[in-house]
């Protein structure tokens, strides 16, 4: 039979400190994640780079999404960059004269709250199918690569350095051998980095540079002013000089610099000044500057933003990239917007240099490419770049998966859909908006969602009518409204936490720097707590620096970021602050404990990012803290008991250069854990001792949150820069403890539904997004010993202990290893000449009616059993009896099928040695033969058979049925997917038909059977002396 097996392979590798691999890393196998999108609203774009002279072509790299690559205008793409060690894209840069030649800088050049980092510059020679990392390795993030357009070896390296502590590895670095050796030729201090570089491609000697003085900590950030200045270099980098003369003498922004290469003594900069100005224009390479335009507008977040680009073929076109795209078409002087129907927060564009009307733009809502130079914009996404900062799961069935998304709102999207296409794009819907943060279904009432965007705006949807109703409990200065926090009544922090309680769905919890409940659906509001944050005055003050003011909530501080009930007592409540505050109640919020002091290892001040109440013990609960806003990339993870008296550090054996972002406990297996880190995800199977990758084919993505669906026994996750993706069926995870590692294992399945899947839509062709639904039926996991060539037999049988189908599995891995029954009945005999696969083709069984099925694996001599509990699709109301009657008439059409198969084959059989004879009397003709008697006879006899394979048996030619009347073989297929191809009883025409259908095959069979007793029969008595013309005799019935 054919194999039907689904391989997923899990990569196993311990990064950092980790000494001793645990067997589970070499025993994980083939498990594999399934990305289910979304991709309609896009994710960040952080750099997007065409290629001259090939229209077709051009590269996407996401904020933490790795790069993709097009050939067709992006009809399709191909991930060229996840098997690095890095994800977050700063820049892509072509080389001008090799267009094979890419450079890659990793860690995002635009440092918000919420960024992943770099690990250095990568290189490939061969437009991204292979990459060496060449360098940089500390810079954290670069914005821009300049690449000599004579040399591919030759490029400048614009290093912005760490976000959110000093380094030396900042500024701009220089090689000349292809990153074999590297420079630092501009460098001002540990606080001054690189923001953005430009190269006049007629002259690469002469560069712009500009540094910038940026920190950021958990509750501000300081844009520009100190250090921050122009350069310019005439020597190719040698030596700079800066470049100020007419520009404000006050503090500084950050800088974007861009040469008009049509005219290379034009150069713009835009940045903010102290005072006022946002773009300046030189016409003389960079002696004298003045101020073109002073609408900041056009550079609404300077430390967001500061980036101009400049038409290469005419040098008063101008785009200025901001919250919106701005256009001049007068060297500066007015912009009008050009992004409509565009979604705003623009980071990345490219100015096709053959054709300056096609430009390429990458936003917070992800890559689009104009063909008028900005009139109307052409927005893509097929791929998916969506950023999670949180994930959940409702208890449909199919479930649903929830989040939001950064900048995106909150979104709700099947885990699997009904639709033969898989997960589509629109089939994931709008919740609310703004950066969207939680999302979280009331158990059900799924239709029923709170959800929050930033600065705790807090909103509850009824998705089936649309109804929105804001319930903030305390709706004064709310979210990104512009202000400082240190006088607000209460403060939220940008990602404010809701939690509904495992013990009543109508109690709803909401973090500010207190703990909120309501049990009316927040039409009010009740204080549980006292101020349970530090209360830091220092740290509510106003951000953004000396030259403008930036309160959007990213920064308010002192606040809940997390809360968690236990599931096992009712009223034990766990609170994580951002200044690093740990606190419990076990009473309902009537008392709480501060256990921070108890928990040894956690740093002062940390960000607690994520608490899990244990679901097995109720004084159990296990934290994750990210300390890198305080320049900490360590990782750091607690499981706190006896209500917090007792606190045990998880870290240790976990990646020693990464940090961690959430940490959950398996519901099932207490010593399962999982932990969400920047790059991957981990797990460990004593209770975190050791930990593993469990990434195989999920790149080095941050892994915002984790949530086992417990009904379907699914690992969600939700990642900043891939979206969502699902490890289907995790028992075999959860049980590793029964295996021994010397024998065959199978593991119990997931309960399995008989779905009715369908076509639901028109084609798509390629461009159009598809997310994989899981493989249909019932996925099977075991575990083999050892990696072996041999053949693993599987026998389904029925509770009667009645073969249902028998399967083999090959290409056997030593540990974990999956293959799907898709529900089905072994299928008829097959064909010796298969009709080709399409409408008409295919040779499936039917499928088995709702049941009890055991499932026998043997291998090697060893056996294995489990059963799979199959039940009907839940939305279909179908008795017992009626699925019965179904199986029942299409496993008779299968059979009849077979018998027409057997006839179709035997009169192959016959035509075939029907010809070898007529070969035969050629070469050796006996003397008591008449050849052309008997040439005469095998050719009616050959003719009667072919008339009567064309005539009754099927059509002669595959794939012209609209020109061929259908034949028995065709109107069993067509019966049979009728029948078998929904969930339905028979209907009384089908079964009319069935009995003629029944009487056609035998009939069939009869003249089958009546051309070997009489024309074969005849052709055997003529040739006695010859090798006899041998076909077995047809039965009819179901022997």
């Amino acid at each position: 039979m054919k194999s039907a097996r689904i391989f997923i392979a899990i990569f196993i590798a311990i990064v950092g400190s980790v000494t001793a691999e645990p067997k589970e890393a070499s025993m994980l196998g083939d498990l594999k994640w399934r990305n289910i999108g979304p991709a309609n609203m896009g994710g960040r774009v952080t750099a997007i780079e065409g290629v001259q002279g090939d229209p077709n072509t051009f590269y996407v790299g996401g904020a933490d999404g790795g790069i993709f690559k097009t050939t067709n205008n992006g009809v399709t793409f191909d991930e060229i960059f996840n098997d690095q060690d890095a994800y977050s894209i700063g820049a892509i840069t072509v080389a001008p004269s090799d267009p094979n030649v890419l450079w890659v800088g990793t860690g995002e050049g635009d440092p918000r709250n919420s960024v992943g980092y770099g690990r250095g510059v990568y290189l490939s020679i061969d437009g991204g199918v292979s990459w060496k990392k060449v360098g940089l390795e500390k810079t954290e993030r670069i914005k821009r690569i300049a690449v000599d357009p004579r040399n591919p070896d030759v490029a400048a390296v614009c290093a912005m350095g760490r976000e959110w502590g000093p380094n030396p590895e900042r500024g701009v670095f220089l090689t000349e051998d292809g990153g074999k050796s590297w420079e630092k030729v501009l460098y001002i201090d540990e606080d001054t980095g690189c923001s953005d570089i430009t190269m006049e491609l007629q002259n690469p000697r002469i560069m712009y540079a500009g540094m910038w003085t940026f920190r950021r900590k958990p509750w501000r950030f300081d844009d520009g002013g100190k250090a921050t200045a122009l350069y310019r270099t005439f020597d190719g980098g040698k030596n700079w000089e800066k470049i100020h003369n007419g520009l404000p003498k006050t503090a500084m922004a950050r800088i974007g610099v861009q040469v008009a290469q049509s005219d290379p003594e034009t150069v713009y900069l835009v940045t903010e000044f102290e005072g006022g100005g946002t773009l300046y224009r030189s016409d003389d390479r960079g002696d004298n500057w003045r101020m073109v335009n002073d609408n900041a507008r056009i550079n609404f977040r300077p430390f967001y933003y500061s980036d101009i680009r400049v038409d290469p073929n005419n040098p008063d076109h101008v785009y200025s990239l901001s919250g919106g795209l701005y256009k001049s078409t007068d060297g500066g002087k007015e912009f009008k917007s050009i992004g409509r129907g565009v979604h705003g927060d623009h980071q990345a564009f490219w100015i096709d240099p053959d054709n300056s009307n096609r430009l390429l733009s990458g936003s917070d809502g992800g890559y689009q490419l104009s063909y008028d130079a900005g009139e109307t914009w052409d927005i893509i996404n097929n791929v998916t770049l969506s950023q999670f900062y949180q994930i959940f799961v409702d208890d449909e069935l199919p479930y649903n998966v929830l989040g939001g998304l950064q900048d995106n709102g909150t979104w709700r999207g099947p885990s699997m859909t009904m639709n033969s296409a898989g997960i589509l794009k629109d089939d994931w819907n709008y919740i609310t908006g703004g950066d969207g943060y939680y999302a979280v279904p009331v158990p059900g009432r799924a239709n029923l969602i709170y959800s929050n965007l930033q600065g705790g705006v807090i909103f509850e949807k009824d998705m089936d009518t649309g109804n929105t109703r804001t319930i903030h409990p305390y709706p004064k200065i709310t979210g990104s409204a512009g202000d400082a926090i240190d006088d607000h009544k209460y403060r939220f922090n940008w990602d404010s936490p809701i939690l509904i309680s495992p013990h009543d769905p109508n109690s709803i919890y909401f973090g500010g720097n207190v703990v909120f409940r309501t049990t009316d659906g927040g039409y009010s509001w009740d204080v549980i707590s006292g101020d349970l944050t530090t209360n830091d005055k220092s740290k509510q003050l106003t951000s953004g620096g000396q030259i403008y003011q930036d309160n959007t909530a990213a920064e308010f501080h002192c606040t809940i970021l997390t809360i968690s009930e236990s599931r096992v007592q009712k009223g034990v409540i766990w609170v994580g602050t951002d200044d690093g505050n740990v606190h419990v109640t076990t009473d309902g919020g009537e008392t709480w404990n501060d256990v921070t002091r108890r928990i040894s290892g956690m740093p002062k001040n940390a960000w607690v990012a994520k608490i899990d109440a244990s679901h097995h013990e109720a004084g159990t609960a296990y934290i994750a803290v990210d300390h890198h806003r305080s320049d900490d990339f360590k990782p750091y993870a607690f499981k706190v008991t006896n209500f917090g008296r007792r606190a045990e550090n998880l870290s240790r054996g976990l990646p020693q250069n990464d940090y961690v972002k959430v940490v959950r406990e398996d519901p099932k297996n207490p010593n399962l854990l999982y932990a969400g880190m920047e790059h991957g995800i981990y797990a460990s199977w004593d209770g975190g001792d050791k930990w593993v990758s469990i990434m195989n084919n999920l790149p080095p993505v941050s892994v915002r949150d984790i949530k086992i669906q417990t009904v379907a026994n699914d690992l969600v996750i939700g990642t900043h820069g891939r979206g969502a993706w699902i490890l289907d069926d995790i028992n075999s995870l959860q049980e590793r403890a029964k295996e021994r590692a010397k024998e065959l294992h199978i593991y119990s399945p997931r309960i399995t539904y008989r779905w009715q899947i369908s076509r639901m839509d028109a084609s798509q062709g390629q461009r159009e997004y598809r997310a994989e639904n899981p493989p249909y039926g019932a996925m099977v996991t075991f575990t083999a010993p050892k990696v072996t060539d041999d053949t693993a037999k599987v026998m389904i049988t029925d509770s009667r202990g009645k073969q249902v189908r028998e399967m083999k599995v090959t290409d056997i891995g030593k540990g974990l290893n999956r293959f799907a029954w898709d529900l089905r009945h072994d299928g008829p005999v097959s064909l010796t000449r298969p009709v080709a696969t399409g409408w008409w083709g295919g040779d499936t069984g039917p499928r088995v009616s709702p049941g009890t099925y055991n499932v026998l694996l043997s291998l090697s001599g060893m056996t294995s059993e489990t059963e799979v509990v199959l039940k009907g699709d839940p939305r279909i109301t179908l008795s017992q009896r009626d699925f019965e009657r179904q199986e029942e008439a299409a496993i008779e059409l299968r059979d009849l099928l077979s018998k027409v198969h057997t006839v179709l084959n035997g009169t192959d059989a016959m035509n075939g040695q029907l010809k070898e004879l007529k070969g035969k009397l050629k070469d050796s003709i006996s003397g008591d033969i008449d050849e052309d008697e008997a040439n005469a006879k095998i050719k009616e006899a050959m003719k009667l058979i072919t008339e009567f394979r064309d005539d009754d048996l099927k059509r002669p030619v595959d794939g012209l049925s609209y020109r061929q009347r259908p034949r028995l073989r065709e109107e069993l297929r067509s019966l049979m997917r009728a029948i078998d191809g929904t969930n339905a009883r028979p209907t009384e025409p089908q079964i009319l038909r069935l009995g003629e259908l029944r009487d056609e095959t035998e009939t069939v069979v009869n003249r089958y059977n009546s051309i070997i007793a009489n024309e074969v029969a005849e052709i055997n008595k003529m040739f006695r002396n010859f090798p006899q013309v041998s076909i077995k005799k047809a039965t009819y019935g179901r022997d």
